[in-house]
């Protein structure tokens, strides 16, 4: 079972106002598990932090790297996860930050 981007608005928008929050460093995320569905994922990098696209889609795409080293596909929760810095990270520390928001999901 291969983890995959949430592209429904619903179940979007049922992700963020239903899921239950963990916050840590630099990284927020919010789980869910929905009813007969595999799990999946969402990331957002707010434009209010990071004004270029460029730097959004470069942490974006270091966010999906460490979450494909770290999800285990027998969890079936769906995560929603907020990039809450306003530094550039690299992707060691990513992926630090969100291997300690995994263990306490």
């Amino acid at each position: 079972m291969k983890l995959r981007p949430i592209k429904d608005k619903k179940k979007i928008t049922t992700l963020f106002e239903k899921g239950r929050v963990i916050n840590g460093e630099n990284i927020s995320i919010r789980v869910f598990k929905f009813k007969s569905e595999e799990q999946g994922y969402v990331i957002s990098v707010p434009k209010k932090n990071f004004p270029l696209a460029v730097n959004r889609n470069l942490l974006k795409r270091r966010m999906r790297a460490a979450i494909a080293r770290l999800i285990i596909p027998g969890n079936d929760f769906s995560f929603f996860l907020i990039y809450l810095s306003k530094k550039t990270l690299s992707v060691s520390v990513i992926i630090e930050d969100c291997e300690k928001l995994f263990t306490r999901v």
